[in-house]
């Protein structure tokens, strides 16, 4: 009894100490500030706000507030509390003017990056820790400037939260077996090491969480939740996957007390009670020396990073065969690869010429880039390697950088600032094959060019793509602005963005200007951007590719102070040209015209405007009749059949094989709904939508549209007098 009475007593001397330590100003900025120094930020965030609401008045944690918010990746709140600090700050920290400069380099804002770069020279002292560093950065930024002009080759995602954590995803490894399914590490919440200090040690308060393995697969056209590996493979220790045999039936990973020391193990995959647990890698990588970042080519060649002496500084890349039984003695890669500083986690591409690889020189402009070098077989030597460029590279890190085995898309892994988290895992796809993923070359691999040469007198030559510039232009000063009157009448074109796929050219950010300043004037005013296509892209992507040319038009439109609730926009594909691509035998400059995106406003009713849509006038011999029977089946009611609303690419072979696949999506949420059909009729969708049901789309559902635009279920009775078919869409939906 009386042992129950303490414990009761104790428990309630626990809680209300708790109580009061959570509301004592003095020990939740000392908290915070030892989780701020351990490196916690998001704990330590939180704590700061809190004492900041019982003690506004403090302005010595402002600083440590704002690097907090950069560190857990709110960026806009990190440059006003950071530029709070340099106004206000009479005993300023050179750390205010770094950390800022960081900010506006997360954002690519590289002229203010290398402004407050430069300060934080001016105002720190030799010998502080972030001045070396500074200088490099400083670099970086200005070869980001020069590469401003570079075409974007991909289209880059985030594969969102049912992957990707607030906490640190990396190592993307795709499934040799499998297109939609791959493999991933990642320290979060619920990791079998928990949290553990750099000593292994369980540290519940400052530790960090350990590494473990985990796989995702498309379910239904969307990445789904992540499913962990078993516990014989996931450890306390840090678990990081590394590559698969070719077969995909032998897997080799890491694990370490942290990611510069550890083993490097095999698992089969065949347990047997001589085989339960893996067996260590007998190559000539050594785990504990710093060897890392494995990739086998063809199970037989290896390319690695490490640390290991005789190297050009930092971490070089290196290539081991195995040959006669046994692997040879590492090779270092050379100095047309290697730098004095890190490269990181190559990636050799099918035709064996091609490698992919991340480094933090300053050829780079952010952390670790994504870079590409080419092997000429006739002068046996790699081409100087070529940044990625955006939005592959950001001012993170990017790197574990693999293509597909079609060569359409490839996987990474990357600390931008706009993630979920650290670290997340993102896909980017690109506008076109890469070829180096479509063949294989002789020989299979560069190291036997020199050997094979010899032996045969003549090698396969792989030749290198240029890049093609592309430019974009700001907001026009002297665009004049509109008055209001009596009515105001306006004129808009459609937007042309042909071969180089720049929407934001001078000519159309003359439009876009207009277009802003009027919906600026009327705050009411839709807009609705209908992005379209010539078919060059890959039909996987095709509407993707086309909603984010719609989104770049929206995006600025935004920017310049238009409403996002305002702006929607749709992503048709190549689905309604308007010009042949031959007319008697003869190419047609048809991508001067398909290559578009149509404007279309809505809710004007009672503002004093008429606008006007000027057409695209195409010569009778060129006309394309798609691009009318899209206009006839818009026009008035119309109906499709929506298959999903996810965040990402819809990867499903539903939009291939039915007519008039569409995205869209509003410039205020972040869901993407992809439709397939294009009906007059409820009774037409009806049977789109039982065929559909038939092969597993469960939430396949019929939405009405009204002149291109899907309607809310609540304003549908509004239209039933003038579109009568309406009734039977909503008796039939519970309407």
């Amino acid at each position: 009894m009386k042992l129950k009475s303490f414990l009761v007593f104790f428990f309630l001397l626990l809680f209300f100490g708790i109580g009061i330590t959570q509301t004592n100003p003095k020990q939740l900025k000392t908290d915070a500030t030892n989780f701020f120094e351990k490196g916690k930020y998001s704990e330590s965030l939180n704590l700061f706000l809190k004492y900041q609401r019982l003690e506004p008045a403090d302005e010595e944690i402002k600083q440590m507030v704002g690097i907090c918010y950069y560190h857990t990746n709110n960026i806009s709140n990190a440059r006003r509390y950071l530029q709070f600090v340099i106004s206000n700050d009479k005993k300023l920290d050179p750390l205010a003017f770094y950390y800022l400069a960081k900010t506006y380099h997360a954002e690519l804002d590289f002229s203010n990056a290398i402004k407050f770069y430069k300060e934080y020279l001016r105002q720190s002292k030799q010998g502080e820790r972030f001045r070396e560093g500074v200088k490099d950065e400083i670099r970086r930024c200005a070869t980001a400037i020069r590469m401003s002009s570079q075409e974007e080759v991909a289209v880059v995602e985030n594969m969102g939260d049912k992957v990707n954590t607030i906490y640190d995803e990396f190592a993307p490894i795709l499934s040799p077996n499998y297109d939609s399914k791959i493999y991933f590490s990642s320290a979060r919440r619920g990791a079998s090491g928990n949290k553990r200090d750099e000593k292994g040690f369980v540290d519940d308060l400052y530790g960090k969480y350990r590494s473990d393995m985990f796989s995702s697969m498309v379910v239904n056209g969307e990445w789904t939740a992540t499913s962990a590996f078993g516990s014989l493979l996931n450890s306390t220790r840090n678990d990081v996957i590394l590559d698969f045999s070719e077969t995909g039936s032998v897997m080799y990973f890491f694990k370490g007390l942290n990611y510069y020391s550890g083993e490097i193990l095999v698992d089969s995959f065949r347990k047997t009670e001589q085989s339960l647990f893996p067996s260590t890698f007998k190559g000539p990588t050594i785990g504990t020396e710093g060897d890392r970042d494995l990739f086998f080519f063809k199970d037989s060649i290896l390319l690695f990073s490490s640390y290991r002496d005789g190297g050009y500084g930092g971490s070089d890349l290196y290539i081991t065969v195995f040959s006669n039984g046994s692997w040879t003695l590492p090779k270092n890669l050379g100095a047309q690869i290697n730098s004095a500083y890190d490269e990181r986690s190559p990636f050799l591409s099918k035709d064996g010429r091609t490698l992919y690889f991340s480094s933090n020189g300053t050829n780079g402009i952010g952390g670790l880039d994504v870079f590409k070098a080419r092997y000429d077989d006739n002068t046996e030597s790699w081409s100087v390697p070529v940044n990625m460029g955006g939005p592959i590279n950001s001012a993170g890190d990017d790197s574990f950088f693999r293509l597909s085995k079609d060569g359409l898309k490839a996987f990474f892994s990357s600390s931008r600032k706009d993630g979920l988290g650290e670290r997340d895992i993102f896909v980017a796809y690109f506008k076109g094959y890469q070829n180096e993923q479509r063949k294989d070359s002789n020989p299979i691999c560069f190291h036997s060019v020199p050997a094979y040469k010899r032996a045969q007198s003549e090698g396969t030559l792989v030749s290198s793509t240029p890049d093609i510039p592309n430019n974009a232009g700001g907001m026009d000063p002297n665009q004049p602005t509109f008055e209001a009157g009596e009515i105001q009448s306006h004129e808009f074109s459609s937007l042309y963005f042909g071969t180089d796929e720049n929407v934001l050219t001078t000519n159309n950010l003359k439009e876009l200007n207009r277009i802003a300043r009027l919906m600026i004037q009327y705050p009411k005013l839709k807009l609705q951007i209908n992005s379209h296509f010539d078919g060059s892209s890959p039909a996987q992507f095709d509407l993707f590719f086309s909603i984010k040319r719609a989104e770049k038009a929206a995006e600025y439109l935004v920017n310049n102070g238009v409403k996002p609730s305002n702006v929607s926009v749709i992503g048709s594909g190549s689905n309604y040209p308007i010009a042949r691509q031959v007319s008697e035998g003869v190419r047609a400059n048809a991508i001067n015209f398909n290559r578009r995106l149509d404007m279309s406003f809505s809710n004007m009713e009672n503002l004093p405007l008429a606008i006007q849509i000027k057409a695209p006038k195409v010569q009778a011999s060129l006309q394309d009749t798609r691009g009318d029977y899209y206009k006839r089946s818009t026009t008035g009611l119309s109906y499709k059949v929506q298959v999903a609303a996810i965040r990402q690419n819809y990867i499903s072979d539903i939009i291939l094989n039915y007519s008039d696949p569409m995205v869209e999506s509003r410039m205020d949420q972040d869901i993407y709904r992809y439709s397939v059909g294009l009906y007059k009729t409820y009774e037409s969708a009806e049977e789109l939508k039982k065929e559909l049901l038939t092969k597993g789309l469960t939430d396949a559902f019929i939405a009405p549209y009204i002149n291109g635009r899907r309607v809310n279920r609540s304003d549908l009775r509004l239209f039933t007098q003038v579109y009568p078919d309406l009734v039977n869409y909503l008796s039939n939906t519970g309407g």
